[in-house]
């Protein structure tokens, strides 16, 4: 059973929930959860709305919800460079072995 974790980015709105961005973390949990970790946000729910990162585990093409955030656009300017930099970093650790599928 093969199990991928990846942050999905969001707009929720009265009118639904767009989600608009996919960042692959790989297969390794604790390295995943520390990527999240470090992002900013609230875990409070924001009314009206709301850009929302949401942390994610798929088993078998099935998505699991693990965590969700709540931020303005400052913090997901700056949580977008630090998952970019922390794929970055694992992509070079493990040469190259995050597989997007």
């Amino acid at each position: 059973m093969e199990t991928r974790f990846t942050i999905n980015i969001s707009l929720e709105g009265p009118g639904g929930k767009i989600t608009y961005g996919q960042f692959s973390l790989g297969k390794d949990k604790k390295e995943a959860s520390e990527i999240f970790s470090l992002l900013k946000g609230s875990a409070d729910n924001v009314p009206g709305c709301s850009l929302k990162i949401d942390f994610m585990e798929e088993m078998m093409e099935l998505p699991i919800l693990i965590g969700t955030l709540n931020c303005n656009l400052d913090e997901l300017k700056e949580n977008i460079a630090i998952i970019s930099k922390e794929i970055f970093r694992i992509a070079h650790l493990e040469n190259g072995n995050i597989n997007a599928e």
